[in-house]
């Protein structure tokens, strides 16, 4: 073996092990095209109903130091007032509201949860094993103790894949947590990118378990992904401007990039699609060593 074969070698055998859960189909805030966002009925809709692979949540604290699952650091869109929701105590938050496009819906306007910010708590305790992807929020190094203790606490480290696109956060839960999967920061995600345009990608020190990328059509070429799969990084490809992957063109795209999971809003209609469309798994990229 030649010295650059070694240090490949022992760069790849670094890495954190890959997802033990699948994640072809990741459902954005528990469907928010389909059920009001990061809410109880949403995620139980997801989980119960459509039984997708992975549910993705965001978290934020509260003034008194509550773990809720909300999306938004601003309170507008999602509750119709001004200010953050960090200044709020839970028991003094909004009701949601209920975007148009639900307002007809029985099954969101019947249920009282649909109004309400639920504590990530709660979530845990309804479904202690189900497959997660917390995303922390930016905010104070609390919040990653909190949520991180939190998944100890219900034994869900192997189900569970966490972090932050920004630093601090994903700093954070990388070194006071090592035991839960992480996935990329957004400059992390760049700098593998660059990387592996100019063949270096096997230098690169990986420890993340997973990335989880925007579709920006720059950065989805099939070979950038088949070089992360064989350094067993699964893909999953989300929406922008900040939501899930939502139409048949989309889909097809994330499947001619090679990417592994699709985060979308409309976790019905793409659970249909999956049916007839295979997307890549690491198994077809053999061991992290070959």
């Amino acid at each position: 073996m030649s010295s650059l074969q070694h240090f490949q070698t022992r760069t790849i055998a670094r890495a954190m092990p890959g997802l033990a859960f699948r994640y072809a189909l990741m459902s954005h805030r528990g469907g928010s095209l389909e059920r009001v966002e990061n809410t109880l009925p949403g995620f139980r809709y997801s989980a119960k109903e459509l039984k997708v692979d992975l549910l993705e949540l965001d978290c934020y604290l509260t003034k008194d130091g509550q773990v809720v699952v909300f999306h938004d650091r601003d309170m507008t869109r999602l509750c119709g007032l001004p200010g953050s929701i960090g200044d709020y105590n839970y028991a003094d938050l909004p009701p949601l509201l209920i975007p148009a496009n639900l307002q007809n819906n029985p099954a969101v306007t019947d249920d009282p949860d649909s109004k309400r910010i639920p504590l990530l708590k709660e979530l845990l305790a309804e479904f202690p094993t189900y497959p997660m992807q917390i995303d922390v929020k930016q905010g104070p190094s609390e919040l990653i103790d909190k949520v991180g203790a939190m998944v100890r606490a219900y034994n869900r480290e192997k189900q569970t894949v966490w972090g932050s696109f920004h630093e601090p956060q994903n700093g954070w839960c990388r070194t006071r947590f090592p035991d839960i999967p992480y996935f990329f920061t957004a400059r992390r995600m760049a700098k593998s990118f660059v990387l592996w345009c100019f063949g270096l990608l096997p230098f690169m020190q990986i420890n993340e378990s997973a990335m989880i990328m925007p579709n920006f059509k720059w950065v989805m070429w099939p070979g950038f992904a088949r070089a992360l799969n064989r350094r067993n990084v699964p893909i999953i490809v989300f929406g922008m401007p900040g939501g899930g992957v939502n139409t048949v063109e989309g889909w097809e795209a994330v499947k001619k990039f090679g990417a592994n999971g699709i985060c979308s809003d409309r976790p019905s209609a793409l659970k249909q699609w999956l049916k007839t469309n295979r997307l890549n798994e690491l198994s077809d990229f053999g061991k992290r060593n070959s």
